[in-house]
């Protein structure tokens, strides 16, 4: 999938089909890679067995004449989770702007501290703390700007800051 990021684009789409990444071939981007895509079985033959980036082994792909397709998928919000501030910042949108995603239809679904968690009465939470279900926060445990996932558990006077 493709989509339009406001980065300096780098993948080339002409007639529903990616035709160039990092104007290898010469042709100038239009679109930035949304990170979703769908293998034919036939590409993992080119693929080394170790750690690469796929970019060089779909640009042999291309030169070799190989078709891959694209769907632009500008609608909708976008976000890059490629770090914990990051996961932490998309937490913090979806809280201040009660943002959903329109596939979602129960309104508590973001809810910051799940009905099924269990928090000490003596614990706090500060900042932006999201609490999952099932989770166990501690007696006495700190936690500020910290996401907890469901099911984890907190032990008693444990101190997170910025943790998930």
């Amino acid at each position: 999938a493709l989509r339009e990021t406001g980065f300096r684009p780098s993948i080339a789409f002409r007639d529903g089909r990616i035709v160039d990444i990092a104007e290898r071939f010469g042709i100038a981007g239009d679109y930035d890679f949304a990170n979703i895509a769908v293998w034919s079985g036939k590409i993992f033959q080119h693929i080394p067995q170790r750690k690469i980036s796929f970019i060089p082994v779909l640009l042999d792909w291309i030169a070799e004449g190989g078709k891959i397709g694209g769907l632009i998928l500008n609608q909708g919000k976008w976000f890059n989770i490629g770090s914990s501030a990051q996961y932490v910042e998309v937490h913090r949108v979806v809280s201040s702007e009660n943002w959903s995603p329109d596939f979602i239809h129960d309104a508590g679904w973001a809810a910051r501290i799940a009905k099924t968690a269990m928090i000490d009465a003596s614990a706090q939470l500060r900042g932006l703390t999201v609490v999952g279900a099932d989770s166990q926060i501690g007696a006495g445990a700190i936690l500020e700007d910290t996401i907890v996932w469901p099911g984890a558990q907190i032990a008693s006077r444990s101190q997170l800051q910025s943790c998930i």
